[in-house]
């Protein structure tokens, strides 16, 4: 009897897993070797300073901390090198016009979001920020409110301007887990592994 419901559980759970994967993917992570593809030859593409400042890290800092549409305006040109990689979990972006775009909406879409870092170390060209996020946000009417751990990889140009930035983060356990349909199967498959 125990094995019939890890039977059942068992293509149910991989059904959802792979429905919930591909429902997330961006057109540009099913590129050769998908999302890793993409971190890989973003590092090989934007070779970074090893003599970054403790401004320009500070500066990165204050673009999120907390997000907020005019501060990107004013900002976000001195931040962000015209071209980059830039990458949050959920969007691939090459450029400074694009990434914009999307940081605007991002902070429209949300009521709050503001990164507490933890601590930063160097190591030789990548600058690293382990973080702590606090999102509030309203879904359906319904103010959420999500608290998540991540790590940010980052390369500065000679100018102190963001030419690479990967964030390594587990969405399910912030934004995700309060979306209608999502939520609701990222939450049942961490309780029933």
């Amino acid at each position: 009897m125990t094995q019939r419901p890890f039977v059942i559980r068992a293509p149910l759970t991989a059904a959802i897993l792979a429905l919930a994967l591909t429902g997330c993917a961006s057109r540009a992570d099913h590129a050769q070797g998908g999302y890793s593809h993409l971190y890989e030859q973003g590092l090989q593409d934007q070779q970074g300073s090893s003599s970054v400042s403790d401004a320009a890290i500070q500066r990165f800092i204050d673009l999120y901390s907390p997000i907020d549409a005019d501060y990107i305006e004013a900002h976000l040109d001195q931040v962000y090198a015209p071209d980059l990689y830039f990458n949050d979990t959920l969007s691939t972006i090459y450029d400074r016009k694009t990434l914009k775009a999307h940081m605007l909406k991002t902070a429209e879409r949300l009521d709050y979001m503001s990164l507490d870092v933890q601590q930063t170390w160097r190591d030789g060209e990548d600058v690293f920020l382990r973080w702590i996020m606090e999102t509030h946000f309203s879904i359906m009417g319904s103010e959420r409110e999500a608290r998540t751990i991540g790590i940010s990889q980052l390369r500065f140009n000679d100018q102190g301007q963001v030419i690479f930035h990967q964030d390594f983060w587990d969405s399910s356990q912030g934004l995700d887990q309060h979306l209608p349909i999502l939520g609701t199967v990222t939450r049942w498959l961490r309780e029933h592994p």
